[in-house]
């Protein structure tokens, strides 16, 4: 995991206490594979203001490339990843967890 994509975790753990984050998509320079952007969704707890949150930690990262969040409640996730349609279902799928309850 890069220098950028650990920081945003701490920046995001300085703002909220996540269920979880799971990074899902990391986009890299062709000729030296530098990081160029990163998506990350961000699983909070119950009863959070999920837009508001997200305002927040977009106004907290000190990333030094573009970040993604798609940020989602536990019940919001819950319901939204046993549709195996949905886009919270294709992160689950293809993200890697690099904060929470599975790291």
């Amino acid at each position: 995991m890069s220098e950028s994509i650990r920081q945003t975790v701490d920046d995001i753990l300085g703002v909220c206490h996540p269920q979880k984050i799971i990074l899902f998509a990391e986009k890299r320079t062709m000729s030296t594979g530098k990081l160029k952007s990163f998506s990350l969704c961000v699983v909070a707890p119950e009863g959070t203001d999920c837009r508001r949150l997200r305002t927040r930690l977009h106004l907290a990262l000190s990333a030094d490339v573009p970040v993604n969040l798609s940020v989602y409640t536990t019940d919001e996730w819950d319901d939204l990843t046993a549709d195996q349609t949905s886009y919270a279902a294709w992160i689950d799928r293809k993200g890697q967890v690099i904060y929470g309850s599975q790291t």
